[in-house]
């Protein structure tokens, strides 16, 4: 360990890596380096801060005004003293000049990942993470399963506004900016669950644009991405509903509730009535109504909702700004026809309050999906 090392470990008793009361545990090869420079800096501002208070105190009671006593400088009294001049601008400059050296090694180490590392793409949208794993033919939403010991590097881009993704237990954090890519790397090296961020405030859900990061030993980690890679192929086209519902609706719950609740977007509750019987109204003053005729552009309902998850701006609902992005090529076929057949079904996946229902009976439900049409 190094001696800013050494000294950054003097903080409340605990291993750099460890966790406390200022940061989490550590779990990624990084995480205890980040932690040294942070207590080195913290600890150096804890001293001065001893420091200057007391010398404040002091002088306070040393040369406080007595009673009777005629305030004013003497002529004689010192003005300046060189040595102590120097000493507090040449001991600080060090300080921030060995701070500044210790931060800018880290961050280049951090922005420069091997060459070997799993790579992950990331897309970032109001207000959900998608994982592309292109090794797998992969894609995760709210949640990114990665390998243990091995490093992992995200290629990052938005689709709409600037975010900021954020995985603490890692200690690693990088801006996602619409129209470029921006990358981190990490190395875990603990298996878990953690929890990871968007930390720049993106709008009215940015709270909610959360994702889990699951580290799982490599056997492991194969096995399970060879299980997501045919999750959804080897599923029958009657439990394709629940399969949306558990696996494909944390993209959309930001926006759209399962209960009735106007958010974002509209409710899914009530939605597949609302297209069936074209009442869904739109902005340029156009009912769903106008574009169901035969020969008109939404033959059947189930066309409408595919065109608004790959071409949401095309119809923009009234009431509502048409801040939707576009899912297309970011969802398989199949998964596309999951999310028009759980729409279809609501009533049968969730109660009346928007909660799962448990085992749901879809005996006799409709699986059609309109495709083609």
């Amino acid at each position: 360990m190094s001696i800013f090392g050494f000294l950054a470990t003097v903080k409340l008793g605990e291993a750099t890596s460890g966790g406390g009361f200022w940061m989490p545990e550590g779990a990624s090869t990084v995480a205890a380096e980040v932690d040294e420079v942070f207590y080195f800096i913290n600890n150096i501002n804890y001293f001065f801060f001893a420091l200057c208070t007391f010398v404040l105190v002091y002088f306070a009671i040393k040369y406080r005004l007595k009673p009777n006593h005629h305030s004013g400088f003497s002529h004689d009294a010192p003005t300046h003293n060189t040595p102590l001049e120097l000493t507090w601008s040449i001991v600080p400059l060090f300080l921030v000049g060995v701070m500044f050296w210790l931060g800018m090694d880290g961050y280049l180490r951090l922005n420069e990942s091997p060459e070997d590392a799993y790579p992950v793409s990331v897309t970032g949208q109001k207000w959900s993470w998608t994982f592309q794993h292109p090794e797998y033919g992969v894609t995760e939403a709210g949640e990114l399963t990665v390998p243990l010991g091995r490093p992992v590097r995200l290629l990052m881009t938005s689709s709409d506004v600037l975010h900021s993704l954020f995985i603490p237990a890692f200690r690693v954090k990088n801006d996602v900016v619409p129209g470029r890519y921006s990358s981190l790397w990490f190395e875990a090296t603990r298996p878990g669950q953690y929890r990871l961020y968007c930390s720049e405030y993106c709008g009215k859900d940015h709270s909610k644009m959360l994702a889990v990061v699951n580290v799982l030993p490599e056997e492991e980690f194969q096995a399970q991405l060879g299980k997501l890679a045919r999750e959804y192929e080897d599923i029958e086209d009657r439990d394709l509903p629940v399969y949306a519902l558990t696996r494909l609706y944390n993209r959309c719950a930001s926006c759209h509730s399962l209960d009735g609740k106007s958010g974002t977007g509209p409710s899914f509750k009530g939605l597949w009535e609302r297209t069936k019987n074209g009442t869904t109204a739109f902005t340029d003053g156009s009912t769903l109504a106008d574009y169901m005729r035969p020969g008109g552009e939404f033959e059947v309902p189930e066309n409408y909702i595919r065109d608004s998850i790959l071409n949401p701006q095309h119809y923009i609902v009234q009431n509502y700004l048409g801040a939707m992005p576009t899912f297309k090529g970011q969802l398989k076929e199949r998964q596309i026809d999951a999310l028009v057949l759980m729409i279809k079904n609501m009533d049968r996946l969730v109660d009346e309050q928007g909660n799962p229902i448990e085992s749901p009976d879809l005996g006799d439900a409709d699986i059609s999906t309109g495709a083609g049409q």
